[in-house]
């Protein structure tokens, strides 16, 4: 059976990859793309972090629907926090689902995640 070359579904051996770009300047995007095996975009974490005001937002989190609830976003979240200072974070509007998200995260971590503006000057500026 062939698969059609679109598909976004998890294929079995095809474990997914992940991506990390750096920021243009200290406080600017970054994002963190989640790949399947063949090199498609499956997922992706939206962030922000300024280490001079110790503060780190999340814009957007998304995972394609048919690799849901495998933990992926999880995992991507535990990637960008940075094991080297602990910093206080925010995310943009949650929806539910989002809420859900971060309750969970924060429970596991023990880190907040509430939703508002970012943190510091940095980040609100964009960089």
């Amino acid at each position: 059976m062939t698969r059609d070359p679109r598909s976004t579904r998890p294929e079995s051996g095809a474990g997914p990859a992940f991506h990390a770009t750096s920021a243009a300047h200290p406080a600017g995007p970054r994002e963190l793309v989640i790949r399947d095996g063949a090199d498609r975009e499956i997922g992706k974490i939206e962030f922000r972090i300024c280490r001079a005001c110790g503060t780190g937002h999340v814009d957007s989190v998304t995972v394609a629907p048919s690799w849901q609830g495998q933990g992926l976003a999880r995992e991507a979240l535990h990637r960008i926090l940075p094991d080297d200072l602990a910093l206080a974070w925010t995310t943009s509007r949650q929806t539910g689902e989002g809420r859900a998200f971060f309750a969970a995260v924060t429970e596991e971590t023990g880190i907040g995640f509430p939703a508002g503006q970012p943190g510091c000057v940095h980040l609100r500026g964009g960089g």
